[in-house]
């Protein structure tokens, strides 16, 4: 019986240790290192105008070691170029043009967000060696602000504590320039001793704020869905109203059932982030005013909360460099292969597998799409100086006056070389008023062609020209010669 249940047991360890091992195989894919699956095969893609030297296109997206497309968090517009890299046998190429969409510029939808920011007195409170709340919860925003879609996003950060919060939280100025918001970020004030927290009223102004903001966006031809309101709330506490503070700030039970109503006929997206010491902090609260509520001990924590706050979504990344090669001949018999690497803003580098193009084994490869008009304009913004191309057009100068010079020579010279009884000519000059003479030798052969004027010693050539001239009606009689005797031929 004791050695049936050792056995039992040791089966079951067994099992045990296989499902375990199982599981922790599943846990490493789903949490693996992520990397770019390439979407597409390169395209060769025509350039000109702009440049002669051919350019490749590639799409790539992230997605788990499955190749399942996952969501993550891109660099901003303006960053995602920088953030993009290209390696091809050794070669680092810069990219021209980087998109996050299926080739074209669909990035996500503009995030309208408001930031809250307790200044309450115990924000001052340390969350670490010489780290307040208050300077921590300034970092975390700052790295959110990183990846801002610059032009795109619409983000305005306020302060509010218990003194002016109305005022100061309608007074909410959004921008899209990632420098005005880091501007609105350290403009906030230091929190106050005496500074208590409206946590109601400033969800309830966030709102209204908020509100007043979508307003002047939503204009003919747009609808709300175009944008992605959000409100963020963050605090160390909860609400606490005391003597000296605004009056009628929202406060009580009452105050928070009308700050919770606000909220839900709103219908925005209202994120709570409690920050701190939990023991501190109204959870219940949080979760009444908020569709969503996070908390966070560290700053870390904080950051990675203000990241998670924007929604995220696979994206096919469509990326175009100039060819290696600086025209299409010499891609002819290459299949040349290509690493991408993308940086993301939480510093992970996603690698993609070579992707490899196949050109024809002969012949040279023809152009698959010519570039759209965003890849030109990317293309002249870089400015490419030592691949533009023009290295190509003077080879193909040369070649073509160099078979040109061959030319000349096959027709002009070559002749000379083998008929040069043809072409040599003995030209005289006679007399001022005419250029070339009549009775000029005009032929040389072998043996030299004698005239009136290069007549030899003896001849009489007054005799000669004294003589009745034949006239062109004058028939010539030809009279067949008899047999020639061996001994005239040698004479």
């Amino acid at each position: 019986m004791l050695k049936r249940a050792l056995k039992f047991g040791m089966v079951y360890g067994l099992v045990l240790l296989r499902a375990a091992s199982v599981s922790a195989q599943d846990a490493s894919v789903s949490s693996g290192a992520l990397e770019l699956y390439p979407v597409s095969a390169p395209m060769l893609v025509q350039c000109a105008p702009v440049s002669l030297v051919p350019c490749f296109s590639v799409v790539v997206t992230p997605a788990d070691g499955t190749g399942k497309p996952v969501a993550v968090g891109l660099p901003s517009k303006d960053r995602l170029l920088q953030a993009m890299q290209v390696q091809s046998d050794g070669t680092a190429i810069a990219p021209f043009y980087v998109s996050s969409g299926s080739g074209s510029d669909a990035s996500q939808r503009p995030n309208i967000v408001l930031i809250e920011v307790d200044i309450s007195g115990s924000m001052n409170s340390p969350v670490s060696d010489g780290v307040s709340r208050f300077d921590a919860a300034q970092a975390a925003i700052a790295k959110y602000l990183e990846s801002m879609q610059e032009g795109v996003d619409q983000i305005a950060i306020v302060p509010f504590e218990s003194h002016h919060v109305v005022p100061t939280i309608q007074a909410a100025v959004f921008t899209g320039k990632r420098d005005e918001a880091m501007a609105q970020l350290k403009a906030l004030p230091r929190p106050g001793t005496k500074n208590n927290t409206a946590l109601y009223q400033a969800v309830y102004s966030g709102v209204q704020s908020m509100q007043t903001e979508m307003a002047t966006l939503v204009k003919p031809g747009t609808v709300a869905a175009d944008f992605q309101p959000r409100v963020i709330v963050m605090t160390d506490g909860k609400n606490e109203v005391m003597k000296g503070d605004d009056a009628d700030l929202l406060d009580g039970p009452l105050g928070m059932q009308q700050a919770v109503a606000k909220v839900a006929s709103s219908g925005l997206d209202v994120v709570g982030i409690g920050f701190g010491d939990r023991s501190g902090i109204d959870t219940e609260a949080l979760q009444k005013l908020s569709k969503r509520v996070f908390m966070a001990a560290t700053g870390d924590e904080l950051a990675q909360i203000f990241r998670n706050t924007t929604p995220l979504k696979t994206s096919a990344l469509q990326v175009t460099f100039l060819s290696p090669w600086t025209d299409r001949p010499s891609l002819a018999s290459r299949d040349p292969q290509f690493g991408l690497t993308l940086t993301l803003p939480d510093g992970r580098r996603l690698m993609s597998p070579l992707v490899r193009y196949t050109a024809p084994a002969m012949g040279t490869p023809l152009y698959e799409r010519q570039a759209s008009p965003e890849e030109m304009q990317a293309l002249i913004a870089t400015r490419p100086s030592a691949n533009s191309g023009w290295d190509a057009v003077l080879r193909s100068l040369l070649v073509f006056g160099g078979c040109g010079v061959v030319l000349l020579l096959l027709w002009f010279w070559i002749p000379r070389l083998i008929w040069g009884n043809q072409y040599a000519g003995n030209l005289a000059s006679v007399g001022a008023g005419r250029r070339w003479g009549k009775d000029a030798g005009v032929k040389a052969s072998a043996v030299q062609m004698r005239t009136v004027a290069n007549a030899p010693d003896g001849f009489d050539a007054d005799q000669v020209r004294a003589k009745q001239q034949r006239s062109p009606g004058q028939v010539t009689q030809v009279q067949p010669r008899g047999e020639v005797s061996k001994a005239r031929i040698n004479v």
